[in-house]
């Protein structure tokens, strides 16, 4: 892993956490950080990004999405709120994901758009096809996430 992952990391983990705007919200990213790169490495990534997506809301919640893309646009920290439930944490690590991805450029940022809003079973099929390229290249990525949450987000 490179200097510029460990900084991607912080980027990522610095949007999650103004995005989570209360401590019950954090404690469960946190839980799901913890819980999550190792179920990768276990169950695969696919599996468990179906899982992830599944949990996120975004099929009962429109706005998850708008959401989720204002945060993989926004330079900035600020001016998105993912909600305080259960699927805030797993639409903030669904955001997680997808920024490595954008910002590692793995999938296109414009078409992780496209396809958040209009066709996520394609990006699905775009992340079978990549599944081995991106957990190979993820993992130090995303422990780096789950260190950052262990650190700066307090348990219970």
């Amino acid at each position: 892993m490179s200097y510029d992952d460990y900084k991607l990391a912080i980027n990522a983990f610095n949007k999650v956490l103004n995005s989570l705007r209360d401590d019950d919200s954090r404690r469960k990213f946190r839980s799901r950080a913890r819980e999550m790169v190792e179920e990768i490495y276990t169950s695969g990534f696919i599996p468990t990004f179906f899982y992830i997506m599944s949990k996120a809301g975004l099929e009962d919640n429109k706005n998850k999405a708008s959401d989720l893309i204002e945060l993989l646009n926004s330079p900035t920290y600020t001016g998105v709120n993912l909600g305080k439930s259960d699927n805030a944490s797993y639409a903030a690590y669904l955001f997680v994901i997808l920024y490595y991805l954008s910002e590692r450029n793995i999938i296109d940022k414009k078409v992780i758009v496209d396809k958040l809003l209009c066709n996520r079973l394609e990006m699905l099929d775009m992340l079978y096809e990549l599944s081995p390229i991106v957990s190979a290249r993820m993992r130090k990525y995303l422990v780096a996430i789950k260190r950052l949450a262990e650190a700066m987000i307090e348990g219970k």
